[in-house]
């Protein structure tokens, strides 16, 4: 952006009263709009040479106590914003919230800038920062109302800047309330938190529905598709080892959905990402219920190779021991033919319920008894060899009913789950004489 490109947006923004010092040593642009009696914070004095924007802003700074912070400055839908990175320390200085309360503000919540504060979203962030090393925070969006000046340089459509701010400057966060205070928070147990920077863009603008504006159209932003939360989510042992079993087993490479929220009638693909790691949560802890997932989701990353070996055991063994599983075990390009969509239709095994019923019959095997290998192959085979035919009497009135036209229907609470669960646990020990109950 040049300066007559910068000059002429900031040109159109104001009215004939505005002041436009052209004849002076450096260029400078106040946008004042009288009409409304409204001042947007955008007060920008364009200048040469780096040397020339720097002097003058520390000569501004030095006659009112202000501090110097380096800028960008650039345009984005007609206003002019400012993008900074602060360490925290400075963040939770500078920052100021104006939060509703839920009780006392619900007739008037759209007179404050910030929506009532969720202390469990809070508390979910503040766990993120303290237990993760290679965290990473979106930027924060401030607005000020009071008039900030940056002495800026350069010709491109970014231009770097030096800006003067006061201490009486009251910067408001529209966007990263949540944030801020999870900083507040884990910093107060890891005080290292503050030696580390963010970015902070403040937004010129002064107007209460246009700030509340911009907040929601943040919020506007598609949530990731479960699926893919699983595939790219690797903070915890559950999502890394789902994301390493979905590619180093044969069974599951090239398998698995990763983005879909269903694999609805494509025959290709066994699982949903999301799907498998409910199985895999069942191998592991026992049960795929969100409060369990979330009490266990961060062991030790020691455990994880012995938890990938017991999963690749098991999958693989039953996988081999299970006529209709066997063709898995040829990679996928080998078996274009398979047609899975088909397998979910006539079989539970390859629903949800059926692979949650696999696994956390696996989990017992393998975690909540000490068997011997002999005695743990016995049981796997005996737990491959039942009946996932959808039509079998096994699993009538636990996780298939009849839906009164003669259709068998899949039930996938977790309620009928756990009774699968008990019949295959059932079936599995009258087949091996071997004891499943811890």
């Amino acid at each position: 952006m040049t300066n007559s490109t910068l000059m002429g947006i900031l040109e159109a923004q104001i009215t004939p009263e505005a002041t436009v010092m052209l004849d002076s040593p450096y260029q400078t642009v106040s946008t004042v709009d009288i009409n409304n009696g409204k001042r947007s914070s955008a007060n920008i004095v364009i200048l040469p040479t780096q040397q020339e924007a720097q002097s003058q802003a520390w000569a501004d700074a030095g006659t009112s106590g202000a501090r110097v912070f380096l800028c960008h400055v650039y345009e984005q839908g007609r206003r002019i914003h400012l993008a900074f990175s602060l360490p925290m320390d400075l963040l939770l200085e500078m920052a100021r919230l104006q939060t509703a309360d839920a009780k006392k503000n619900k007739n008037n919540a759209e007179e404050l800038i910030n929506r009532p504060l969720i202390r469990q979203h809070v508390d979910e962030i503040a766990k993120y920062l303290l237990e993760t090393d290679n965290y990473i925070l979106p930027s924060f969006i401030f607005n000020s109302s009071t008039p900030i000046k940056v002495f800026a340089f350069g010709t491109g459509a970014v231009k770097f800047g030096y800006a003067v701010i006061p201490s009486n400057v009251e910067l408001y966060v529209t966007d990263g309330q949540h944030r801020l205070k999870a900083i507040e928070k884990a910093s107060a147990e890891r005080p290292s938190l503050r030696n580390d920077s963010v970015t902070v863009l403040v937004v010129q603008e002064d107007d209460i529905d246009q700030i509340h504006q911009d907040f929601a159209d943040c919020a506007k932003n598609k949530p990731i598709p479960p699926a893919l939360l699983a595939a790219f989510d690797v903070t915890n042992v559950l999502a890394k080892l789902t994301r390493d079993i979905s590619r180093q087993l044969v069974i599951f490479d090239k398998r698995i959905d990763k983005i879909s929220k269903t694999v609805g009638k494509d025959p290709n693909y066994m699982f949903t990402m999301n799907q498998l790691r409910i199985g895999v949560a069942e191998f592991l802890f026992g049960s795929s219920r969100k409060q369990v997932i979330e009490s266990r989701a961060n062991q030790q990353k020691s455990e994880y190779k012995m938890q990938m070996e017991k999963a690749k055991i098991f999958y693989m063994e039953f996988a081999k021991n299970n006529e209709v599983w066997k063709p898995l075990l040829q990679p996928a390009s080998e078996t274009i033919n398979l047609d899975l969509y088909s397998l979910r239709q006539d079989r539970i095994d390859f629903n949800t319920v059926g692979f949650q019923i696999i696994s956390r019959v696996g989990h017992r095997i393998f975690f909540n008894n000490e068997f011997s290998d002999a005695q743990r192959n016995t049981l796997i085979h005996a737990l491959a060899s039942l009946d996932y035919r959808r039509n079998s009497a096994l699993w009538e009135n636990s996780v298939v009913i009849d839906d009164g036209e003669g259709n068998r229907k899949i039930v996938t609470q977790s309620a009928a789950v756990d009774k699968g669960i008990k019949v295959a646990v059932r079936e599995v020990e009258q087949r091996t004489g071997i004891s499943l109950t811890a």
